[in-house]
């Protein structure tokens, strides 16, 4: 018996989906590219010089269209599995855990929060340089700020920093577990396991 799945893609992936469904035994049956390309107007802008002085100038104005294009690409893979392939329930509980691993998303750096905290502290740290140097006193409000941004945002962005290793670590851990699983696969396909 034989099972059937279809997987829309990227034409830019089109390659890597052909390798990582041909390691769980699948096969490709057909595939079709799909690209559209519409237009449509949203808006125009309309500059005339009215009835009353086009009598005088003879000018009817301009007329500015605003279109978008909306452009749709992708690829149509249907892809085919012989259920009754040796170790077939193996490979798709592989398969499975595969698709868990590669769901991982690659965390994104705390950058935003760096950047705030960085500037901050070092406005605070010139101001302070140049209260010192005029010899002005600081107000009550200031010496709280100087002390409290730091204060709060230093820790936040260490934290920050420590929480993206942390996933990062995750993410690199899962695409190698991916790897394994795949190449686990392959060699169970091929009879070396």
């Amino acid at each position: 018996m034989t099972e059937y799945k279809t997987e829309r893609i990227d034409p830019a992936y089109e390659d890597s989906t052909l390798r990582i469904n041909a390691a769980f035994g699948w096969q490709l049956i057909e595939s079709q590219e799909v690209y559209n390309e519409s237009t449509k107007v949203t808006g125009a802008n309309v500059k005339s010089y009215g009835a009353f002085m086009q009598g005088f100038t003879g000018k009817d104005g301009k007329v500015d269209v605003k279109t978008h294009t909306d452009v749709t690409n992708y690829i149509a893979m249907r892809f085919g599995r012989d259920t009754l392939m040796p170790d077939y329930d193996e490979i798709t509980a592989l398969e499975k855990r595969f698709y868990e691993y590669t769901a991982v998303s690659e965390p994104k750096k705390p950058t935003k929060r760096t950047v705030i905290a960085a500037i901050g502290t070092i406005i605070i740290v010139i101001s302070v340089i140049l209260a010192i140097i005029n010899g002005t006193a600081a107000e009550p409000w200031e010496i709280g700020v100087c002390v409290a941004f730091p204060l709060i945002f230093i820790p936040y962005t260490i934290l920050g920093w420590t929480g993206y290793r942390r996933k990062l670590n995750r993410y690199n851990n899962s695409i190698d577990t991916a790897a394994a699983i795949m190449n686990r696969t392959i060699n169970i396909i091929d009879g070396k396991e």
